[in-house]
């Protein structure tokens, strides 16, 4: 019974989970994390106080710290540890870890904040108070804020599951019937191997962005699925090749034909495309818009 639990919890910190990558999210999550901190030093009334008379601004202060080192980390560890926070591979369990290392970041800067404030600025506010430890700040603050996380990132994953889910079964049944174009346009790309690739537009499955400027090319040919590294950009392809309105730049990193769509499956992270020939999903991005999905009649 405990190792069925056990496996439950570790399947669940394996789950995908959106990443917050826009500016304005990361700010307003910064932002509503350090008001929420402030509400809850209103509430639990810490260091023994029975009055915030004239100390409101040293409590406020908890929440710029909550405020300033949560944008601090959603903005920096993107750019210091960019393989950890990949879009298309983020879970549950390593958003856990980064809020638990946020909340350390917290517990630190905290601890010399409120020991300055207490001995420096309110003396007479505090006279029976003795200085806190790092350790006991560190309990403090995990204990404070970890309970509320697990509930939401559990409450969090699971909606947004269940919103992509539902928009990856809609799209199922909109594009139920073949995209009507017409394919059959030439396509030359210069490989990396120094020669020139022509691929029939009706074979291409998909583009792949590789960084730089280059991508993987995959195709069907004799019935079976090929790829090739190109030099170029997705944006090239879709300005310099001979492209259709079956081609679509579903994702930053993605261009897909919309003939080879197998189906579409959703998760709390993202909507996948599952494609003929291909032995890995395709995220669309979420600020794709759906229409251009629908195939005609």
């Amino acid at each position: 019974m405990n190792t069925t639990k056990e496996n439950s919890i570790i399947k669940w910190f394996r789950k995908p989970f959106p990443l917050v990558e826009s500016t304005n999210d990361k700010v307003l999550i910064s932002l509503g994390s350090g008001v929420v901190v402030v509400c809850i030093l209103i509430l639990i009334k810490p260091f023994g106080l029975e009055s915030y008379n004239g100390i409101f601004f040293f409590l406020a202060g908890f929440g710029v710290i909550d405020f300033i080192i949560t944008a601090l980390n959603l903005f920096l560890l993107p750019l210091l540890v960019p393989h950890f926070l990949k879009s298309t591979s983020f879970t549950t369990g390593k958003n856990l870890l980064i809020i638990l290392w946020i909340l350390l970041n917290i517990s630190f800067v905290n601890y010399f904040y409120s020991n300055f404030m207490i001995d420096k600025i309110y003396p007479t506010n505090f006279e029976s108070h003795n200085s806190i430890s790092f350790s006991k700040w560190v309990t403090m603050t995990f204990s404070v804020g970890i309970i509320p996380v697990i509930f939401a990132l559990y409450y969090i994953e699971k909606r947004f599951f269940w919103i992509n889910s539902s928009r990856a079964e809609n799209l199922n049944k909109e594009t139920s019937k073949p995209h009507q174009d017409k394919l059959g346009k030439q396509i030359q790309l210069k490989s990396n191997k120094d020669t020139t690739l022509t691929i029939n537009s009706a074979d291409l499955i998909c583009v792949k962005a590789e960084g730089g400027n280059y991508a993987s090319v995959y195709w069907y040919e004799k019935n079976s699925t090929k790829t090739e590294l190109i030099r170029m950009t997705l944006t090239g392809f879709m300005e310099n090749t001979n492209t259709t309105d079956a081609l679509v730049r579903c994702h930053k990193s993605y261009i897909i034909n919309l003939n080879k769509v197998i189906s579409y499956q959703g998760n709390a992270r993202s909507i996948l495309i599952q494609l003929e020939g291909l032995d890995f999903s395709v995220p669309l991005s979420r600020s794709f818009p759906r229409n251009k999905l629908k195939r005609s009649n």
